[in-house]
C-alpha cells in the first residue's frame, strides 16, 4: 500500500481559504501554528501549514471540498484536550479549528434535547442548560468540545450510569470531503429507517467527515449527589468491591479506579489521598433519603 501524496498549501489556496472563511479567520502565524501542533498527550508535535476558523457549516464544507480537490490534508480541531493524537496535523496541510462554531442553536426542553454547534465546550454548554434544570451527562474530565467528544466517542467516570457519547446523541449534521452536508440520525428516540449512519460517524475521529451540528440527549439535573472515596489493601479488593456495588442494584453515577502510582501523582498536585488502590464513586438521586440509603450500602460493601 503506497502512502498518500499530498499537496502543499500554496498562496493561491490561502487566498481561496480566506475567501471562504473571511479575513481574520485564517492564520499562518507561528504562534497559531504551534498552538495547534499538539494535544495534551505524549505524541510528537506536527505543524499544519495554515489554521482556519470556519463559522458556519457551509464554510466547513467548502474548505473540505477545496482541500479534497487539491489533495491537501485537513485535520479537524476542537480544543486540543485529547490524549490520542488524532487532532495533530501529522501531514501538515490545513488545521480546521471548530472553536468559533460554539453556540447552542436550540434547546428543546420539553423533549430533553439540545442542538449545538461542534465547538461549544461541554462545561460551557451545561452552564447554559442549568437555567432549564437540564444537563448533558457524559463527563470526559477535560473541558472538551462537543464535536471532539463525538469524534472520539468520549466517555468518562459517569459512563457506568449514563453511557458514552454514542448513547447520548440523536442526530448530527456532517460535512463530507466532497463538500456535501448530510444529516444522520433523527430527533426521534427510536427510528429504524435505513442504515445507522449516525453511529458510524461517532468515534470516527474526523476520518469520515466533520461534525458541524449535533442534537444531544439531556437529563434533569439531579436534586442530590454525593461523592465517596475508598482505599483498599489490594487491587483485587477494589475490583471485588466494584462488582459488589454494581451487583447490589445501586445506580452508581460515577465509578473510577485509581492505582497507587496515580495517587502519588495526585498528592504531588496537592491532593491528600492515602497511597492505596482507590475507588472514586458518585451517587445521584432525586430524593435525599434514597441517596442516603444508597451511600450507606456502598459504605457497608467497602468495609
Amino acid at each position: 500500500m503506497t502512502a498518500p501524496t499530498f499537496t502543499a498549501v500554496s498562496p493561491a489556496i490561502l487566498e481561496q481559504l480566506q475567501a471562504i472563511v473571511g479575513e481574520g479567520n485564517i492564520s499562518t502565524a507561528q504562534a497559531d501554528i504551534d498552538l495547534h501542533a499538539h494535544d495534551e498527550g505524549h505524541h510528537d508535535a506536527h505543524p499544519a501549514e495554515v489554521v482556519v476558523w470556519p463559522q458556519t457549516a457551509q464554510q466547513v464544507a467548502d474548505v473540505l471540498k477545496l482541500a479534497n480537490d487539491n489533495s491537501i490534508p485537513v485535520t479537524p480541531w476542537g480544543v486540543g484536550t485529547g490524549l490520542e493524537g488524532n487532532s495533530i496535523p501529522i501531514h501538515g496541510g490545513i488545521l480546521l479549528s471548530l472553536q468559533r462554531m460554539n453556540k447552542i442553536i436550540e434547546v428543546h426542553a420539553d423533549d430533553f434535547q439540545v442542538t449545538v454547534e461542534p465547538g461549544i465546550p461541554y462545561m460551557d454548554m451545561n452552564e447554559q442548560l442549568a437555567r432549564y434544570g437540564l444537563f448533558f451527562a457524559p463527563d470526559p474530565g477535560a473541558n472538551a468540545t462537543i464535536g471532539g467528544m463525538l469524534a472520539n466517542n468520549a466517555a468518562g467516570i459517569r459512563t457506568v450510569k449514563y453511557g458514552a457519547l454514542r448513547d447520548n446523541v440523536l442526530k448530527m449534521q456532517v460535512a463530507l470531503a466532497d463538500g456535501r452536508l448530510i444529516e444522520v440520525g433523527s430527533r426521534s428516540i427510536k427510528q429504524s429507517s435505513g442504515y445507522d449512519l449516525l453511529h458510524l460517524f461517532v468515534g470516527s475521529e474526523g476520518t469520515l467527515g466533520v461534525i458541524t451540528r449535533a442534537t444531544l440527549k439531556l437529563l434533569p439535573v439531579p436534586e442530590h449527589m454525593i461523592a465517596a472515596i475508598a482505599g483498599f489493601e489490594s487491587v483485587e479488593d477494589a475490583i471485588e468491591t466494584v462488582v459488589a456495588v454494581r451487583g447490589s442494584g445501586i445506580d452508581v453515577a460515577a465509578l473510577e479506579f485509581i492505582d497507587v502510582t496515580n495517587t502519588h501523582a495526585m498528592n504531588q498536585a496537592g491532593a491528600e489521598i492515602e497511597p492505596l488502590p482507590t475507588l472514586l464513586m458518585e451517587v445521584h438521586s432525586a430524593h435525599e433519603s434514597s441517596m442516603a440509603e444508597d451511600i450507606a450500602i456502598v459504605q457497608e460493601i467497602c468495609e
